[in-house]
């Protein structure tokens, strides 16, 4: 498929659309987020881990951030940090894979706490306790379908290209969304959604999600 700049390119992540995105790219979230209550300790922390945009929105504790050490998984999640005033370190690539190599396995006498959703990733955690540290959970949100996708399905009928910014996304999508044979190129911000979107049958690709020029990164991927 060639790129024109008449086709209809969906984006279905939640987080709100910024600078580095084209604004020719419509915003069509498939689920949403809802903060949950949840209790959290300083004591002892040594590292805090910030696995989405979502987990800084939905965390309250900043204070704690300023005297640790403080990593994003992904660009996105790190400029939603600097939004908040909290420098922090993140891969080059999205995904837990690149964050656990740059967190290394020299992690013995270490504290994490990691910020995530319900049912969130759980391969950070497990990497710091395969290497010795300490490891806590702060689950602060959770993602919820929406009651019926009708009405959204219908905003789809014309899509040429969709970009999944995770698994979740994927999955509503093809379950109430997508009709079979439908001529739409599948977009991914990472190898796992990927991955996924591969297993399912369908063909995939992944993409710079965090090009300065986004139309340009699409376009050579296509």
């Amino acid at each position: 498929m060639a790129l024109n700049y008449y086709m209809n390119i969906i984006d279905t992540s939640t987080n709100i659309k910024d600078s580095s995105l084209d604004n020719s790219i419509e915003n069509i979230p498939l689920f949403e987020i809802e903060p949950i209550k949840y209790e959290f300790s300083d004591s002892l922390i040594t590292d805090i881990v910030f696995q989405s945009v979502a987990s800084v929105k939905h965390f309250k504790h900043f204070e704690i951030c300023k005297t640790i050490n403080v990593f994003a998984m992904g660009e996105s999640t790190q400029r939603a940090l600097n939004e908040v005033g909290i420098d922090s370190n993140t891969a080059a690539i999205p995904g837990s894979s690149s964050l656990n190599e740059l967190l290394g396995k020299k992690l013995i006498k270490r504290k994490f706490a990691i910020v995530k959703g319900l049912d969130g990733l759980d391969e950070v955690h497990n990497h710091v306790i395969k290497y010795g540290a300490d490891a806590k959970n702060i689950v602060c949100y959770k993602r919820k379908k929406f009651f019926e996708y009708k009405e959204v399905r219908k905003k789809f009928n014309k899509a040429d290209i969709v970009i999944f910014s995770s698994t979740f996304a994927a999955q509503i999508f093809f379950e109430n969304i997508y009709i079979t044979d439908s001529e739409i190129s599948f977009l991914c911000i990472s190898e796992r959604i990927e991955e996924y979107i591969n297993n399912l049958g369908y063909e995939a690709k992944t993409i710079n999600y965090y090009s300065n020029d986004l139309l340009n990164e699409i376009k050579k991927t296509i």
